[in-house]
């Protein structure tokens, strides 16, 4: 076969012909190169705030765009980039001293593909800690293109860098009403979180504060006496990625069981930081106030068992408006209207009637309180309530600790009927029992055993 050279020849210039007339369009849809900072999330912070312990923070620097240029890009540290941020948002920050820091590298070699490189920045906790602690200090970051080879990103070629103090607050003032040999637990926070080491945080009773609070604030608290409360611990951690933690200051029940009369006084309890770790710092609110004085304990509580005993749940009356008359309501911490129990109304009501409730804490009573709407419905009169540590439904060993009947009397209101403590003990669960209704079930407005209740609550710690 023979081959027409003329032919091939043609094919030869066509080809190139044909490849100039093919343009390459992949970049016509991204940016030119360009050069920035970006978070190691992806996101962009022009103000980065680093807790001190951490003492190392890395950074990437990117280049954006076609990919059709390399370029060298160096790290620079000029107060020109405080200055700027601070007249724009009315800041007083203060350049770091270059001492207290060091970058791993201060110049970056980017390939036409390169795209990203990372900048360890890394303090020396101790230098810092040695600082004037009043000035705000900050590490400016500014990147500039040797030779402006490439442009910078807007906004995107500076960042301040500060590594600030964590300094830990306690909670000012609390009450401790509700304990179980009796535990309130305190808050301790850290404004600044910890992110790489734990921060343990010491702290101690310190009675020689009570009369500077009392005489301040108009009081008369006393400090408690010897083996009434005490620590659990002497320090405690926050843990790494956390920004709290809490001490725990126990009440002992025992103490009050043996004698009750301490409760006549208000104590205070005032919980100092004595030493934290690590560059967190102590904050000014370095003293947590706990109060611990009888008062009164209410709800709202959580109902375990009688949620079904009420004009609610009545089988036999479908009204809407009973919807209300709710167990619930029985502890709710409300005597006020719409926050009333009304038992089953068109039902013949079972008697002892038994409500049990999580009261969240621990408590010891010394009195408790009924409220008890005296009308025609009024007809509950006699009443057992028990205490106890723990609840494991029908074998929770409970403790009765008040029990009475009152005389009944026609108020047309809700009335609150003390029921005195006749043992006391400390417990979180309550139960409260009905034992029987006072009138005729069988006729009038006592039918089916009715009855209606406000609120059930009690006084003590």
């Amino acid at each position: 076969m023979k081959i027409n050279i003329w032919k091939l020849l043609l094919a030869a210039l066509v080809v190139p012909a044909a490849m100039g007339a093919c343009t390459d369009e992949r970049n016509n849809f991204m940016v030119d190169d360009s050069v920035s900072f970006v978070d190691s999330d992806g996101d962009w912070q022009e103000f980065k705030t680093l807790p001190v312990y951490d003492e190392a923070y890395r950074f990437p620097v990117v280049k954006n765009g076609k990919g059709l240029s390399g370029a060298t890009i160096y790290i620079e540290t000029p107060d020109s980039v405080i200055d700027s941020y601070n007249k724009l948002n009315g800041t007083d920050f203060v350049a770091l001293p270059a001492e207290c820091y060091d970058f791993s590298t201060n110049e970056l070699r980017f390939s036409k593909k390169e795209i990203r490189k990372f900048v360890d920045l890394t303090w020396n906790m101790d230098a810092i800690s040695a600082l004037d602690q009043t000035k705000n200090y900050v590490i400016p970051v500014l990147l500039t293109v040797a030779g402006d080879a490439l442009p910078t990103s807007e906004d995107r070629d500076r960042m301040l860098i500060y590594p600030k103090f964590a300094f830990a607050s306690m909670a000012q003032i609390a009450t401790a009403t509700s304990k179980g040999d009796l535990v309130y637990n305190g808050e301790i926070t850290l404004d600044v979180p910890v992110t790489s080491e734990n921060v343990e945080i010491g702290y101690e009773i310190d009675n020689s504060l009570i009369a500077a609070y009392n005489e301040k604030n108009g009081t008369d608290y006393k400090a408690a006496p010897a083996g009434l409360l005490a620590l659990d611990a002497a320090a405690s951690t926050i843990s790494a990625g956390e920004s709290s933690t809490n001490f725990s200051l126990r009440l002992s029940s025992s103490k009050l069981l043996e004698d009750i009369s301490v409760l006549d006084e208000k104590y205070l309890i005032p919980v100092r930081m004595t030493s934290i770790s690590n560059a967190a710092r102590i904050g000014d609110e370095s003293v947590s106030y706990v109060t611990v004085a009888q008062g009164t304990v209410k709800g709202p509580w959580t109902l375990l068992e009688g949620e079904n005993n009420c004009y609610a749940k009545d089988p036999n009356d479908g009204a809407a408006w009973t919807l209300q008359y709710t167990a619930d309501k029985l502890f709710d911490g409300s005597s006020e209207v719409g926050h009333e129990w009304i038992s089953m109304f068109a039902t013949q009501n079972e008697f002892p009637m038994v409500f049990v409730v999580d009261m969240g804490n621990a408590h010891i009573f010394t009195n408790f309180i009924i409220s008890d709407y005296s009308t025609h419905q009024g007809n509950y009169r006699d009443y057992e309530l028990y205490i106890a540590e723990e609840y494991d439904g029908a074998n929770t060993k409970w403790t009765l600790v008040a029990k009475g009947k009152r005389d009944y009397k026609w108020t047309g209101k809700p009335t609150d009927y003390d029921f005195p403590v006749q043992t006391l003990s400390a417990g979180r669960y309550l139960k409260f029992q009905i034992m029987k209704a006072e009138y005729d079930m069988t006729k009038g407005d006592y039918q089916f055993g009715r009855g209606k209740l406000g609120d059930v609550y009690g006084e003590g710690l």
